[in-house]
């Protein structure tokens, strides 16, 4: 697959990304029922992805991206939420992979896109029976590493390797491995964003060479090897809190997409007695009540995504509580996106059950999002408390 959709920031903006992503996504919203049985997105959709360089959004420019600032990948996968929550899902996630990518070292973005600058890389942080051992010029990883969105479509997976002490804590490194390393176990079975083949994968004794690791204290930090000599990087900020908006931006999309559909579904309906339902005073309330809570999660965002790219664009560096608060409302928006679309989808009866009916759809696939580590509200709402409260360290904003 290549993609015809230019390659530099001079002829791409988000704006222009998001207006792709509006472009294809009714074609998406076609392919939803056949993304939902398949368990992954069908190659057609990784194709109309591919070609309208949704992936590319913050993808190094000396490797074919566009190098737009952190949040036009998240923009244009809130924007194919409206239709498609599964392709919404890797346009977000995986873009937001290749904004991480722009950390490592430029030799490990040339082994990535030197030869195909349409290449995709996924990510499986959480491990099981995992070993990671230090030898000559790199490391040496097996086991079995869990929930990588969109692994079939990809040809590099980022993992997390820990090597365990007894006296600290572990050492942790993002490691890049190639698709011929990885063996792709096909066990994503679930009620929502089942399109996304968050599947697990297998390695068994892959060498990971030194340029193609990054330690997490360093990624999480501003000066990175892929940022050295550049202080004016978009790369150039830190990882916790920000990238959470990764994967609350296709709630906030699939919300909004819940809150249209509904609209247009519920405005003609009658009930038996041939009235129609729209003057019921109680189904007016729920709709502008969602439709607050949709509008507050906009703002959420808008702002906070602002506060971001000000943060590389001359404004002062993100400090340690304005990460907490971007860790909290980004598991927020996902709360409230819940809300609405629940209450939506409540208001329905019986013929919203409909297996293609878009408000359940949503409903359901918000809910698959907000059980993502980055999204559940118990664990990302504390690090705000704590610094309200002046406790918070660098350590409790957590990995």
């Amino acid at each position: 697959m290549s993609s015809d959709a230019g390659s530099t920031t001079d002829t791409v903006t988000e704006q222009i990304l998001v207006e792709r992503a509006r472009a294809i996504a009714p074609s998406l919203a076609e392919r939803r029922a056949k993304t939902h049985d398949m368990r992954r997105l069908p190659e057609e959709t990784v194709a109309d992805l591919v070609g309208a360089g949704l992936l590319k959004g913050c993808q190094p420019e000396r490797v074919g991206g566009y190098e737009l600032p952190f949040g036009a990948q998240t923009s244009a996968g809130a924007e194919i939420g409206k239709h498609c929550g599964s392709s919404a899902w890797i346009v977000s996630v995986c873009g937001t992979h290749h904004w991480l990518l722009g950390k490592f070292a430029t030799a490990a973005q040339d082994d990535i896109w030197g030869k195909n600058p349409d290449a995709i890389s996924a990510s499986a942080f959480s491990s099981i029976h995992q070993t990671t051992e230090r030898v000559d010029s790199g490391f040496k990883i097996s086991g079995r590493w869990m929930f990588s969105s969109g692994i079939h479509a990809c040809d590099w997976c980022i993992v997390i390797g820990r090597i365990m002490h007894e006296d600290r804590p572990p050492e942790m490194w993002f490691m890049l491995v190639p698709k011929e390393d990885y063996e792709i176990q096909d066990n994503w079975r679930t009620v929502g964003l089942r399109g996304t083949g968050s599947n697990d994968l297998v390695i068994e004794d892959a060498f990971v060479p030194d340029h193609r690791v990054i330690r997490h204290t360093v990624i999480n930090g501003l000066d990175t090897p892929g940022t050295e000599g550049n202080p004016d990087s978009v790369y150039r900020m830190p990882m916790n809190g920000v990238i959470n908006y990764c994967v609350s931006a296709p709630a906030l999309g699939l919300a909004e997409g819940a809150l249209e559909s509904f609209s247009t579904e519920m405005a003609p309906r009658a009930d038996i007695f041939a009235q129609k339902v729209s003057g019921n005073a109680t189904l007016q309330l729920r709709t502008s009540e969602s439709s607050a809570e949709i509008d507050c999660a906009r703002l959420l965002y808008a702002h906070d995504m602002a506060r971001i790219q000000n943060s590389v664009q001359g404004g002062a560096p993100l400090e340690l509580d304005e990460l907490a608060r971007f860790k909290r409302n980004a598991s927020y928006i996902g709360q409230l996106s819940k809300r609405a679309t629940n209450r939506l989808a409540a208001a329905m009866g019986a013929r919203g059950l409909q297996e293609d009916n878009f408000v359940h759809k949503a409903h359901s696939d918000i809910s698959a999002a907000c059980s993502h580590i980055s999204m559940v509200w118990d664990t990302c709402a504390l690090p705000h408390g704590m610094a309200k409260l002046g406790v918070l360290t660098e350590a409790s904003l957590g990995p």
